[in-house]
């Protein structure tokens, strides 16, 4: 009886991997460094306060870069992108409407974004 249990319920095992490793490929890109979630945060206060080096910041909500396409969490926004990799900078370029961004990687968790309508600069980190 658990043998037969298992042939019925394999298709659906294997259609539920199947499409579970498909939704992994939208998040994997190896050349691509930006690729995951990422928070995006604003220095506050006066003076040179940034959150990479110490200072206070807030938290702008959480970024998703997938290989072909940005997603603005909490907010439900998701955009279609390509990414131009060039060293330590990715630049990431709607395919429709919105603003290109330079984003410059520091290290594997921590990356730079100059606000492409203020030209301040804020810190993005990886979420894990």
């Amino acid at each position: 009886m658990r043998t037969k249990l298992f042939h019925r319920s394999h298709p659906l095992l294997t259609t539920a991997l199947a499409l579970l490793a498909l939704a992994g490929c939208e998040t994997y890109d190896p050349g691509n460094p930006l690729i995951g979630r990422w928070t995006l945060i604003a220095p506050i206060g006066l003076g040179t306060a940034d959150a990479e080096a110490g200072g206070m910041g807030m938290a702008l909500g959480t970024y998703e870069f997938r290989r072909s396409s940005m997603r603005m969490r909490g907010l439900g926004f998701e955009q279609p992108v390509s990414y131009s990799v060039s060293g330590n900078t990715v630049t990431v370029l709607p395919e429709s409407f919105g603003p290109t961004l330079a984003i410059e990687l520091i290290d594997s968790d921590t990356a730079r974004l100059k606000d492409p309508l203020t030209g301040g600069l804020m810190t993005l980190r990886r979420v894990r």
